[in-house]
């Protein structure tokens, strides 16, 4: 069966992609209009999309609402075990974070009440951010934290680490780390969040964590840009 032709343009696009050719790709890594990138590859834009689609789903590049498509940069590495804030392991990585706080509200939420192991009427302080690499939104966040554990906490400011605030404001000792990490079509809120489309491809981390009396503390909804990132786990054996 012939290879759909689609992939030979794929394959031609990959190339220039990989030649830092400032004919193809501004500075800003964005690429030339589709039409424009159509006529030069004297195909359809039908055929092109095709392309610029396997490219994204590879997390080569990605598109952006109204703005068109880019190359995506380098992903960041992340280890959802490390005892690290956003800002501390992004900067570890010579890249530059930024914080914006969405909202902040308290309100029932019976999904991290089911993750804790607490009644569905539940009330939580429900923190909502977005979060960026060199001034690209990579994540959504809602964090999900029982009043009881860090009472006034939505007085505080939110657009650095969590964790450190509740260690150091309430004593916390957050010991106790159930992860789950799933593909996602990014939906709703979170893609226009990001500025993508909605059915984007993208990542969900979730976190159940309890402190050191194994009380339940918070719950954590992370929606990733799929090319944004890319897990790694140092794993020490212990003999």
């Amino acid at each position: 069966m012939a290879e759909a032709y689609y992939l030979h343009v794929t394959d031609k696009l990959r190339d220039v992609l990989l030649t830092d050719d400032t004919a193809w790709v501004n500075d800003n890594g964005k690429l030339p209009a589709e039409r424009e990138l159509a006529q030069r590859f004297e195909t359809t834009r039908v055929t092109l999309r095709q392309a610029l689609a396997q490219l994204e789903g590879e997390g080569r590049i990605h598109r952006s609402n109204r703005r068109g498509w880019f190359v995506s940069p380098k992903r960041l590495e992340y280890d959802p075990t490390r005892d690290a804030g956003f800002n501390d392991y992004v900067r570890d990585q010579g890249r530059l974070p930024r914080t914006e706080v969405l909202s902040v509200s308290t309100s029932s939420h019976p999904p991290a009440a089911k993750a804790l192991g607490l009644v569905a009427d539940q009330t939580f302080y429900h923190i909502r951010r977005r979060r960026y690499v060199d001034e690209r939104a990579v994540l959504v966040e809602s964090l999900w934290v029982v009043p009881e554990r860090a009472p006034g906490l939505l007085d505080e400011r939110f657009d650095f680490s969590l964790w450190k605030l509740l260690r150091e404001k309430w004593n916390l000792r957050l010991s106790h780390r159930s992860i789950s990490m799933v593909s996602e079509a990014l939906q709703g809120a979170d893609a226009r969040e990001l500025g993508v489309a909605a059915g984007t491809a993208g990542l969900n981390i979730c976190r159940t964590i309890l402190d050191g009396d194994q009380r339940p503390v918070e719950y954590d909804e992370e929606h990733w840009l799929h090319d944004a990132l890319s897990i790694r786990v140092e794993l020490k054996q212990h003999r």
